[in-house]
């Protein structure tokens, strides 16, 4: 058994996933880099969507729902920076590693048949993050162990998205050390948005956030 941190793609990303890969098995006469730089940002804005916009409407209060709204737009500023920083146009060979590292290590099929963007968990992590799940209950909530396995799933993620796929491009050394600052700013804004916001919450608030998060880890048989 194994988990993932996973979302399913939206129907535009699943065909622009498909497109992008049946070019590339044909070893069609195009350039890639166009495709690549398509799928990276709609792979990020949908990351934003599945864990951050779609929370908004889970949290009951209209201002604090304001204030995460703000949080959100920055954590959409930074990453949509740092895209535009780093992906532009490349050789078709230069870009073979990054459709590589989201066909073989960013989809996965989960036990239903169907694909999801994301990454295999380590299982330390994967323990600590169903951990932080199952202290929230109707009975009682431990805050600091939910915030501490949703800080684990945000890292996992940013290092899988950020670090791992930039490792994959090719970069000068500029735009290499753009990425740990862009990553530390989006990580930043993460951490205020479960710092600011959890605190507020009342018990039945977060039992609703734990089950909105609770999909997003998925065991697979293999």
């Amino acid at each position: 058994m194994a988990h993932y941190f996973g979302f399913k793609p939206s129907e535009k990303l699943d065909a622009m996933l498909n497109e992008a890969d049946e070019l590339i098995t044909n070893g069609a006469d195009v350039e890639y880099y166009p495709y690549r730089n398509a799928i990276a940002q709609q792979i990020a804005r949908e990351i934003i969507d599945n864990l951050l916009v779609s929370l908004i409407d889970v949290i009951p209060s209209p201002e604090r729902q304001a204030s995460m709204r703000k949080i959100v737009h920055s954590i959409e500023s930074s990453t949509e920076t740092l895209l535009k920083v780093l992906l532009g146009k490349d050789e078709n060979a230069d870009v073979i590693p990054t459709f590589n590292f989201l066909k073989d290590d960013s989809l996965f099929i989960d036990n239903a048949g169907e694909r999801r963007i994301g990454l295999k968990l380590p299982e330390d992590s994967a323990k600590e993050i169903n951990a932080s799940f199952a202290a929230v209950t109707p009975e009682s909530v431990d805050i600091d162990k939910f915030k501490h396995g949703l800080q684990i799933m945000n890292n996992e993620v940013l290092d899988h998205f950020i670090t791992r796929f930039t490792g994959t491009l090719k970069l000068g050394m500029f735009k290499r050390k753009a990425v740990p600052v862009a990553k530390a700013a989006i990580n930043k804004g993460l951490d205020m948005a479960i710092n600011k916001l959890f605190p507020q919450l009342p018990d039945d608030s977060l039992n609703r956030l734990a089950e909105f998060y609770r999909p997003f880890i998925v065991e697979i048989n293999e």
